[in-house]
């Protein structure tokens, strides 16, 4: 073999394609997990997917909450692109609903009458 480095380097950077972004806050007591799938294949990997879930609710039971999924969003595996799941989510009260998203104006229209 000529250059034996790349039998030592591309396990590692498979390895490194598989890991969780942790639990990144975003706005008004929302968060995000992103996770890129490790596993070679086409299509989703629902393990993937669950590893997501167990680290947001590991996340919002350490605060005595459970998780209310706002948005998911998964992209299969196909040849030469690994997959990934992203969660939104909220730490809710138990049996508890998530209060809606507020959302600011992009803009503000002022008109006035003369």
């Amino acid at each position: 073999m000529r250059n034996p480095s790349i039998v030592v380097v591309l396990p590692f950077l498979f390895l490194v394609g598989c890991a969780s972004t942790g639990v990144i806050p975003m706005d008004q007591d929302s968060y995000m997990i992103g996770k890129k799938d490790g596993s070679p294949g086409l299509g989703v990997s629902l393990s993937n997917k669950a590893e997501v879930y167990k680290e947001a609710n590991q996340f919002c039971r350490a605060k005595g909450l459970e998780v209310k999924t706002l948005q998911t969003t998964t992209i299969p595996s196909r040849p030469g692109q690994l997959g990934s799941t992203e969660l939104q989510f909220r730490c809710v009260a138990p049996g508890g609903v998530a209060q809606p998203l507020v959302r600011e104006p992009d803009q503000i229209i002022e008109q006035r009458v003369r």
